[in-house]
């Protein structure tokens, strides 16, 4: 038998990375994920609980908060949990959101206001966290999230009991710029097809909301005037501001997601979609040019916290960059350039919670990777002495990490503390 090579040990890495990372969900996938570990642990209890404690990470509170929770009018994460709790059955994964009828919306908003739900904010714990613990009689059954949000984990009076939690490959290593070039330059088209797909659903979701409208209707608002097809980064700009504006309004159409997110998954795929089309490239280099996105999204969400004060968008955007710069013929030392330029620019920018308004930084960071891309095809980048930028990509990468998981931890509190004041003032 023929020994596996490293690069093909790497290849099958990055598909089961893909098939790992790039499912469906339905809305925000905070709330999403709320409910399921709520239904989860209904499940596992067998019947209604007496008592429930929510605690959760700061970001998991923060990205609850504002949101449309598909199928319903209810908001934030004791409405998530209690409707994941009414559901009773966590077989749809982060999809759990997209039927719900009108007796268990009114189920779950009488369980939100009994009195007998607890939320506490979790210390000390990763950006994903959700522990969602039910009791009743001398029974308490806990469903606890961690790191991934469809990772459920079940303990039973604290002993563990029911797991899909998989280990996964170590990342760090996997998820290097040198390697996802080389991946996305070798693969076999058919191996990444289904890339084009994944896009094609994300992009129905933006049509769908350009044309209805949602929100404040930042895509929709985008478009009003038509546009000229040549105008193609404006286009794909405005179309993925339109899928975000929808999905923060609960609307009950489906996204792939990438690093846990579905705006990030708009972001990473309909511009990249959109200039592919548009420029007349084929299904073989649209493949490959959105790998390259996917990827080095994954990259940059490897070097901070999955939920963090740094908006996931703008690293999303890093790799709608090195898209646009693939299809537009740019070789690797290209994209490199690119992905410095965005950095340089954007580093910084805030989440401050998913929320209607995250359609105003898609558009924003798009535009950006627009730019970015330009200045690279045209042999311009940030000089490296320059900022926080380093002389090696891994080097600023590097930076990107410190900064994300170290210096904007006291902002993420800082952040929430102003939310949860405005939330308490309001009510």
């Amino acid at each position: 038998m023929k020994e596996s090579t490293a690069d093909e040990n790497d290849e099958r890495s990055f598909l089961s990375l893909f098939q790992e990372e790039l499912v469906t969900a339905m809305g925000c996938t905070e709330p999403a994920a709320v409910a399921l570990a709520g239904a989860a642990a209904r499940e596992s209890l067998g019947a209604l609980p007496e008592m429930i404690l929510i605690r959760a990470s700061r970001d998991i509170i923060k990205n609850t908060m504002n949101v449309g929770i598909p199928n319903t009018p209810l908001k934030g994460i004791t409405a998530a949990a209690a409707l994941g709790i009414i559901i009773g059955s966590p077989a749809g994964g982060l999809n759990i959101l997209s039927t719900l009828s009108e007796a268990q919306e009114s189920a779950a908003a009488q369980l939100t206001r009994s009195g007998t739900i607890q939320l506490e904010l979790a210390k000390d714990v990763p950006s994903v966290f959700i522990e969602i613990r039910l009791e009743k009689g001398r029974r308490t059954i806990t469903a606890r999230i961690v790191d991934k949000h469809d990772r459920v984990e079940i303990f039973d009076n604290n002993k563990e009991m029911v797991s899909n939690h998989i280990k996964l490959a170590d990342r760090a290593d996997l998820l290097m710029p040198e390697k996802i070039f080389a991946f996305v330059n070798a693969v076999k088209f058919e191996k990444i097809e289904f890339l084009i797909d994944a896009a094609e659903i994300n992009l129905n979701l933006a049509e769908h909301s350009a044309s209805v409208g949602y929100g404040i209707k930042v895509g929709k608002t985008m478009l009003s005037d038509g546009y000229n097809e040549k105008e193609l980064f404006h286009l794909g700009a405005s179309l993925a501001a339109a899928a975000s504006d929808a999905r923060m309004a609960g609307c009950s159409k489906p996204v792939i997601i990438n690093s846990g997110s579905g705006n990030q998954g708009i972001t990473v795929s309909v511009p990249v979609l959109i200039l592919a089309r548009g420029l007349g490239k084929g299904r073989d280099e649209t493949a490959r040019a959105l790998c390259l996105s996917q990827l080095i999204a994954l990259m940059l969400t490897e070097r901070k916290d999955r939920l963090s004060a740094l908006c996931g968008v703008f690293t999303a955007a890093v790799g709608t960059g090195a898209g646009f710069v693939r299809i537009m013929g740019g070789n690797d030392q290209v994209v490199i350039c690119c992905i410095k330029n965005m950095i340089g620019n954007l580093m910084g920018m805030i989440c401050d919670g998913a929320k209607g308004s995250c359609a105003l930084k898609i558009y924003t960071c798009v535009k950006a990777a627009e730019l970015s891309a330009r200045l690279a095809m045209a042999g311009n980048s940030i000089p490296d002495s320059e900022g926080i930028l380093a002389n090696r990509l891994e080097d600023t990468l590097n930076i990107v990490e410190k900064i994300s998981c170290q210096g904007m931890i006291p902002l993420d509190e800082t952040i929430l503390e102003i939310m949860l004041e405005k939330e308490n003032r309001s009510s």
